[in-house]
């Protein structure tokens, strides 16, 4: 008899820890609507499982971040670790209760943010309905009639074998490098160099003016903040329809 209580014991552990496990599987959420109970209070997504090659090219920042992501539906989850991963397009959390990593669903997610130094940088996901590609995230550097985004991606390209800091041989070589684009509403991304000439494109019945705004405020565009700052002052002054 002591010998059945003692297996029955053990049996009901183990099933205690498996139903606690898998409640914990998710995180936790914040302010949920009353569209919420697809997401049953937690993320959609799936484990993943974290490589030395994506840990070290492939992810930013270098370390877990603060964050929130804002969903389709409107739920918000604040006080996330973030991390975002460039060579697969793909939003990663980690939960520190369960002590794992999750890939959120992306078709779920409207945009996501994480703090990086003293700045927070914005990502939105934009879908096949309003870029006509596929779904993708972007850096939202400027967002208003004419938006300003950016696409983070990883190049890859080959190189002569070396020994990395991890003692291992390589002969591929990971590089993070950004398109810029600008998006403008019912039209799908335009792919820009960062410079006035662009301006000039977008807005060809405003380009004396916009000469003329430039040089008055003498803002030479060689950067994304430059471009971002161009567009606010187009705004601004009403150069924009």
């Amino acid at each position: 008899m002591s010998s059945l209580k003692k297996y029955t014991s053990v049996i009901l552990f183990v099933l205690l820890c498996l139903e606690m496990q898998a409640q914990d599987t998710g995180i936790a959420s914040f302010l949920l609507n009353n569209k919420s109970n697809n997401l049953q209070g937690k993320m959609i997504g799936h484990i993943y499982n974290l490589s030395s090659d994506a840990n070290t090219f492939f992810l930013y920042p270098a370390e877990w971040v603060e964050g929130e992501i804002t969903f389709t539906n409107g739920d918000t989850h604040k006080d996330l670790k973030l991390r975002y991963q460039a060579y697969d397009d793909e939003l990663l959390a980690y939960n520190e209760n369960g002590r794992f990593i999750f890939m959120v669903e992306k078709e779920l997610v409207n945009n996501f943010s994480f703090v990086d130094g003293s700045k927070t940088r914005k990502f939105v996901r934009l879908n096949k309905s309003n870029n006509r590609q596929t779904d993708i995230y972007l850096e939202e550097l400027y967002k208003g009639e004419v938006s300003l985004l950016v696409n983070w991606y990883i190049y890859e390209q080959s190189v002569s074998p070396y020994i990395d800091r991890n003692g291992i041989k390589r002969a591929i070589d990971y590089q993070m490098h950004k398109d810029y684009y600008f998006l403008k509403e019912n039209n799908g991304l335009q792919k820009i160099k960062l410079n006035r000439k662009a301006l000039f494109i977008q807005f060809p019945e405003h380009k004396k003016a916009i000469k003329r705004l430039l040089r008055k405020q003498n803002l030479i565009i060689r950067n994304e903040q430059a471009m971002a700052m161009a567009l606010s002052l187009i705004k601004e002054n009403g150069l924009m329809e």
